[in-house]
């Protein structure tokens, strides 16, 4: 959390803040959700920010600059971006044609567009035990949210054309499918260290069962 005086960030138990010496309040449970959301976003930025103009090579030094915990949270941050930028897509391609209307209409689309996130991440956990790479949660988070991010930025392409300008809008699909499995690969080799044999197998492999799930998950909403 940080201190309400100064802004100085300092531990979630702290009684008093490390630079100004002012005395810290029971946290409150929503200003410490706050709080932490607020570092996710700050730590999240710094990475994008890392390997933006070298998704591949910046991937592992992102990650090793942020710590197995706050990867975590930057992974779902990611995640968080990418579906938000899917739901926008979603509505502003159908127009609100076809889409269920109201609340519990948003409420379905918000779950759709969180689907692949969840499949994804669920991918990238049965990959790393399967091909027995190191790491944890915060691991398969950081690569399935940074992998992501690619097929959001096409989302919001394609919203920003329209369905009128298709060959754009596959360009930047094709594109941002490249990079994803470029960028995944990159995590399978150098944050879970991988051999870049078994990565050439398990790179396709997480894709299907990526889809798989999706698929299953979808399956479900609809009966």
């Amino acid at each position: 959390m940080f201190c309400q005086k100064c802004g100085t960030q300092i531990s979630d138990n702290a009684v008093a803040c490390s630079n100004c010496g002012v005395l810290i309040a029971a946290p409150n449970p929503t200003a410490l959700a706050a709080d932490k959301v607020k570092v996710a976003s700050k730590d999240a930025l710094k990475a994008f920010k890392m390997f933006a103009s070298n998704p591949v090579a910046g991937l592992a030094g992102a990650f090793e600059s942020l710590g197995r915990v706050r990867a975590l949270g930057v992974g779902i941050t990611f995640g968080a971006l990418f579906s938000l930028c899917l739901l926008f897509g979603i509505y502003r391609l159908l127009g609100g044609w076809n889409t269920p209307s109201g609340f519990n209409g948003f409420i379905k689309i918000l779950v759709v567009s969180v689907v692949p996130f969840i499949s994804f991440f669920s991918a990238c956990v049965l990959g790393r035990k399967a091909f027995r790479g190191e790491g944890d949660f915060g691991h398969d988070s950081f690569i399935a949210g940074a992998s992501l991010l690619p097929f959001g930025f096409a989302a919001l392409v394609a919203a920003i054309f329209g369905l009128g300008n298709m060959e754009v809008i596959a360009g930047f699909s094709l594109f941002a499918f490249c990079l994803t499995i470029l960028m995944l690969f990159a995590g399978l080799t150098r944050i879970y260290k991988i051999s870049e044999r078994s990565a050439t197998i398990a790179v396709p492999l997480m894709l299907i069962a990526s889809a798989w799930l999706s698929k299953i998950i979808y399956t479900a909403m609809l009966s």
